[in-house]
């Protein structure tokens, strides 16, 4: 029984100092390993198990550990727990050494206890590796994430008259008799752009295709209604007319539809009549970047 008492005190500290130990390891595996590989998610459960039990077992041991301590002196109840904290938070150092001096009533060993710190020493090689390693490994994923913030491809519509710039993510597909179809999955933004010749059409300005979007928008979706106001806005040789819908279909979420009509000063008989559909619960804070894209729209060639 004693045997089996001080493999308790010396495995679960030790099992408790090692899974510690690689926690920043773990951290690692993160970033190196396909999270969504159904092995490794089983390791991490398997892990997080395992530290949990070992935490109880090392309180539980510290806690029959302080009542053997203070077997003979009478102590709150507030200093007993701060006791089992402490005891518990140093247990891979020194949980050992007081089973043996205050319940197997025995001095430690200086070759077993030599043993014991030069394996703390080296998981505390470990775990200091590993920290660092993850740290930088965080510094490193940073700043290329802020790289690829910074990026913009240009992506042209089908005449190659016209052109917008987007963030990395966004990818065109031909779809329909888009001009330009637009999207990006992760941020649940669509953009499609008709580019209309106004030589060929009835409508002549830019409240003519305004309109004709908002009629669009209030025939096909149900409770739409007006988000934002219309607004002009006349900067870098082209005027922006744009307003805001919102709506949805029968079962789809609330959607805000953001309608856009575009004309270039030293291009006037072109019209760029676009639509920018999001999530009405992330629009807010996706305006800056749907500002930045039409914002962006330029001339590839004039015709």
């Amino acid at each position: 029984m004693i045997k089996a008492r001080r493999i308790y005190y010396t495995l679960f500290p030790a099992l408790l100092m090692v899974l510690v130990a690689l926690i920043p390891l773990m951290g690692i595996l993160d970033e190196i390993i396909n999270l969504t590989s159904l092995l490794f998610f089983i390791i991490e459960i398997v892990y997080i198990i395992v530290l949990f039990l070992s935490i109880i077992i090392n309180v539980i041991l510290c806690i029959v550990l302080v009542k053997n301590m203070f077997n003979d002196i009478t102590i709150s109840r507030g200093k007993c727990v701060l006791a089992i904290i402490l005891l518990l938070f140093f247990s891979v150092i020194v949980m050992p050494y007081l089973y043996s001096k205050y319940i197997l009533k025995k001095t430690i060993k200086v070759i077993s206890l030599l043993l014991y710190l030069i394996s703390i020493v080296f998981l505390a090689f470990v775990f200091a590796f590993g920290y660092n390693t993850k740290i930088k490994m965080t510094k490193e994923k940073e700043k290329y994430e802020k790289k690829q913030a910074e990026k913009r491809i240009t992506i042209n519509e089908n005449n190659n008259l016209f052109a917008f710039e987007f963030k990395i993510g966004y990818e065109k597909s031909n779809v329909g008799e888009y001009d330009l179809y637009v999207k990006n999955e992760e941020r649940n933004v669509v953009f499609t752009e008709f580019t209309y010749d106004t030589n060929l059409y009835e409508q002549k300005t830019l409240e003519d295709y305004l309109l004709k979007g908002v009629a669009d928008i209030e025939a096909s979706k149900k409770d739409a209604k007006v988000y934002k106001e219309k607004e002009l806005k006349e900067e870098d040789g082209k005027k922006v007319y744009s307003i805001v819908y919102e709506g949805k279909t029968d079962k789809a979420s609330p959607c805000i539809y953001r309608i856009t009509v575009i004309q270039f000063d030293s291009n006037p008989n072109y019209m760029l009549y676009t639509v920018m559909v999001t999530l009405k619960d992330e629009y807010e804070k996706l305006v800056p970047e749907l500002d930045e894209i039409i914002n962006s729209a330029k001339i590839v060639q004039n015709n």
